[in-house]
């Protein structure tokens, strides 16, 4: 009888103790077994609950990933159109050596904020633009002023859902250096060698498929009887593809789906080359109009070939703007997915912390009344436990 008793105490005990541990972390399931099920279901939605918790805080740091590379673009493309604006001048036609001279420090000056910003970190010291070699600065230039890209092209991405990841920064590679030059198709040069003042466009080419077969020389001659004539060939092939034709000033010459033309007065024996266009990163581009500018002479000949060279580089300059906008348009893009998936998760806690609750939670009133209840059972057994104990053969003898 007194075991029996103490057991039934000490089971009352335990069952107000763990009303009253209920109470003090508002909590209804306190282990698995107080509700298998809800403990199963309790374990699920905490674990969405902090999966989303991460998610979002990856949206953040992608955020301001994304808007530190934007801010950076946005400076690269204000410095590209200083520079446009300086090739302008240079291709007027106007100025002369002094003036080239002094435009040709200040676009030497911008190359090198260019490359600044090319290099830029962020506040952890990562390099925004060097891909997965944060520590590695990805832009050097060596003794002879070629640029060298550093990193490599792996993009860094972050999870923001379930379901969608997004790029953190664009490598360098994709901004600064994957950038056909010319006008995309093919790009034209005047031979150094040239005498006249011939100055050939940047062109056009409209045949499919989209590349040319190989490079080309447009040769410039004489009939004979003191007209000028030009002649196509293929470098590689050999082949004559336009044969000796008399030339007129302003009239395109096509062939192959290219179309150019060609300004000034060529002289007999000026070649010019159409050659299929490559990769060619933005600093070498302009360090390319710096060196046109720096080797500028002023003869007829000097400045014919200064014309086609800043021609050229302002063809590809334009092509890097074109890059650079449309990294920026890839990075409103992912601005825009990222708070789209922000706002999916925060509704989705919302919901799983409701559900959450409802599992978890105590109904405090309920609870309080099986407390008072717990505790009036108890004191009953505690004085029942007594007055049985009282029950012994002795007490009457």
């Amino acid at each position: 009888m007194t075991s029996a008793g103490v057991r039934q105490m000490l089971l009352r005990q335990s069952e107000l103790q763990h009303t009253q541990l209920q109470l003090a972390t508002q909590k209804r399931v306190l282990k698995p077994s107080d509700d298998p099920v809800a403990a199963i279901s309790i374990s699920f939605l905490k674990t969405e609950i902090e999966q989303l918790d991460q998610f979002n805080f990856n949206a953040d740091a992608a955020t301001g990933s994304n808007e530190l590379e934007e801010t950076v673009l946005t400076s690269v493309t204000d410095v590209l159109f200083r520079l446009r604006e300086l090739m302008v001048q240079l291709g007027n036609g106007t100025y002369g050596k002094e003036e080239i001279t002094s435009i040709s420090t200040e676009m030497s000056e911008r190359l090198e904020e260019l490359l600044g910003l090319g290099n830029t970190q962020n506040a952890n010291g990562d390099y925004l633009f060097a891909g997965s070699k944060v520590r590695t600065q990805p832009f050097t230039k060596d003794a002879a002023d070629n640029f060298i890209y550093n990193g490599d092209q792996s993009q860094r991405l972050l999870r923001v859902s379930s379901g969608v990841v997004v790029p953190v920064f664009d490598t360098g590679f994709d901004v600064f250096m994957n950038i056909k030059n010319g006008n995309g198709n093919f790009i034209t040069s005047a031979n150094p060698a040239n005498t006249g003042n011939g100055i050939i466009s940047p062109g056009s080419y409209q045949a499919p498929p989209d590349f040319l077969a190989e490079p080309y020389t447009v040769t410039f001659g004489d009939d004979g009887f003191g007209n000028t004539t030009y002649t196509v060939t293929g470098d590689v092939s050999g082949a004559t593809i336009i044969p000796a034709t008399l030339w007129q000033e302003g009239a395109q010459i096509a062939f192959n789906g290219i179309t150019t033309e060609f300004s000034g007065a060529p002289l007999t024996g000026d070649v010019f080359n159409i050659a299929p266009s490559s990769s060619q990163d933005l600093f070498s581009n302009i360090q390319a109009a710096i060196t046109a500018a720096n080797n500028y002479t002023e003869t007829n000949s000097g400045k014919a070939l200064f014309t086609n060279a800043i021609n050229s580089v302002q063809e590809t300059m334009d092509r890097n703007m074109v890059n650079i906008n449309l990294v920026r348009g890839k990075i409103g893009s992912r601005l825009n997915v990222i708070d789209s998936e922000v706002n999916t998760n925060l509704s989705l806690l919302v919901t799983n912390k409701s559900t959450l609750s409802v599992v978890q939670d105590l109904n405090v009133v309920e609870a309080s009344t099986r407390f008072s209840q717990q505790l009036v059972v108890l004191e009953a057994a505690q004085a029942s436990f007594v007055r049985v104990q009282g029950l012994n053969l002795f007490n009457f003898l």
